[in-house]
């Protein structure tokens, strides 16, 4: 039992070290882009990395899930694995390249050989980061992708620095700036983890088939994320113009707090899912995650909550600081996406990827659904309410699949109740500065909620950091 939690402890130190650091890096950076951006530049570059999103597991199958789940199975040879993710890489990537070159001949408004091209390059470099990563965490080779993710924010933030206030290249700077950090990135953890002795040109036939069994019905799955998290992007583009799509975006840079630590602890996770799995808990080992994960995303967007106009304050520049109002909804729909991210480890331990599929395009199909009723009323907020409905409805039908494959227990009731009194406060949220003291009031409740919780944390930190006499 200890040495799973030191396992997983380990990973998650690891795994904060390659997504903390970077994403708060990151986040010093809103002032900069905000600044040397304009609204309609931010939109462009939003809409090339959604576009890239949405490209990627079409074309590459989502073959990287299928990696690191396989690299895991002791019954394959991870030469065979690894062989196939970056196969599927080069040949989706020349499939992109050659659709990008057929547009650029034809008159689209907007779309430049500029745009198409750093199209390519990202989506290139974000398929291959994803299949080395993924098979790095297959391998146990952590450490490669945190100093990796580390190289890429540090060369990126300097990068923009460099690009947007010396040499004032504007959008374009931005986009080279950010290409440059995940190259750099992916060529050290190849190397740094000695990948190329996997390479192998010749790979059986029915291992293929094994992982394209596994990965073609995520393709489902992660398209239905992808609508989820940037469909809205396109209606407000759309219906109300790329400058309101380019406030909006900012607008998920502080729910970029909340994504950060799920994103942690998910990375970490995905792996001692696999490894430990047990259908009826019977250590709690996978019950007490679960209540500890929902215990951290739950407080944390409260929290979060309460200081969002602040944050605004200082991080949003000139006409992006209405994006303030768009925070709440994105906050809790990160929170319904952790849950469901969690459960969704189990079914991929199980290997059960259709589930993920049907509970992610119905949550797509609810998020379409009332983009099309709520933008043309409430514009961005819609847009923010729509993308909350879509996660609610995915954590909704996994929840109700997951006592198929497994029993853990878990206060249901009460994690029903946290969940209202989040609805509540984002209600309240809206009426801005005046309504900080009564989300306080929420905050703490959510608090008294998990009062075990929280004093095991306490107690945790206490001991881990004494104080000094």
């Amino acid at each position: 039992m200890k040495d799973k939690y030191r396992y997983l402890s380990k990973n998650i130190f690891l795994f904060s070290l390659s997504g903390f650091v970077p994403k708060l890096l990151a986040f010093f950076l809103i002032p900069l882009y905000t600044s040397y951006l304009t609204t309609a530049e931010y939109g462009i570059s939003d809409l090339i990395n959604t576009t890239v999103c949405l490209l990627i597991p079409i074309f590459t199958l989502d073959i990287q899930d299928a990696v690191m789940r396989f690299a895991l199975d002791e019954n394959y040879n991870k030469e065979d694995v690894f062989s196939i993710g970056a196969q599927i890489v080069i040949k989706g990537t020349i499939i992109v390249t050659i659709g990008a070159f057929v547009l650029s001949f034809l008159p689209i408004k907007g779309l430049t050989n500029e745009y198409l091209f750093f199209v390519v390059i990202t989506y290139f470099i974000t398929a291959a980061n994803n299949v080395v990563s993924l098979f790095c965490r297959g391998i146990d080779q952590v450490k490669s992708i945190t100093v990796g993710s580390i190289l890429n924010s540090v060369i990126m933030l300097l990068s923009n620095i460099f690009f947007l206030t010396v040499l004032k290249w504007g959008l374009t700077g931005y986009l080279i700036a950010n290409t440059l950090g995940s190259g750099v990135s992916l060529a050290y953890m190849f190397i740094r983890a000695r990948l190329y002795r996997y390479v192998r040109l010749s790979v059986p036939a029915e291992v293929g088939y094994a992982m394209r069994a596994f990965s073609i019905p995520l393709i489902f799955s992660v398209l239905a994320w992808w609508v989820n998290n940037a469909s809205d992007r396109y209606f407000l583009s759309w219906m109300k113009g790329v400058s309101v799509s380019g406030v909006y975006a900012v607008a998920y840079k502080i729910p970029t707090i909340l994504t950060t630590f799920q994103g942690i602890f998910a990375q970490a996770w995905s792996i001692s899912a696999v490894k430990e799995f047990d259908k009826n808990d019977s250590d709690g080992f996978i019950g007490n995650m679960y209540t500890l994960m929902n215990f951290a995303m739950v407080a944390l967007c409260s929290f979060v909550m309460v200081i969002n106009i602040p944050l605004a304050k200082i991080l949003y520049s000139n006409d992006f600081f209405i994006a303030w109002e768009y925070v709440p909804p994105l906050l809790i729909s990160v929170v319904c996406n952790a849950m469901a991210l969690f459960i969704g480890s189990i079914f991929t331990a199980v290997k059960d990827t259709k589930t993920l599929a049907i509970s992610t395009v119905a949550g797509a199909a609810a998020n379409i659904a009332c983009n099309f009723v709520l933008i043309p009323f409430w514009g961005a907020y819609g847009a923010a309410i729509a993308t909350l409905i879509g996660y609610g409805v995915t954590l909704l039908i996994r929840h109700i699949i997951l006592f198929k494959y497994i029993h853990m227990k878990i206060r249901w009731k009460r994690d029903l109740l946290c969940y209202v009194l989040l609805f509540l406060q984002m209600i309240i949220a809206v009426f801005g500065w005046k309504a900080i003291p009564i989300q306080c009031v929420f905050l703490i409740l959510i608090i008294l909620q998990y009062r075990k919780e929280t004093k095991k944390v306490v107690t945790l930190l206490y001991n881990k950091f004494p104080c000094r006499r």
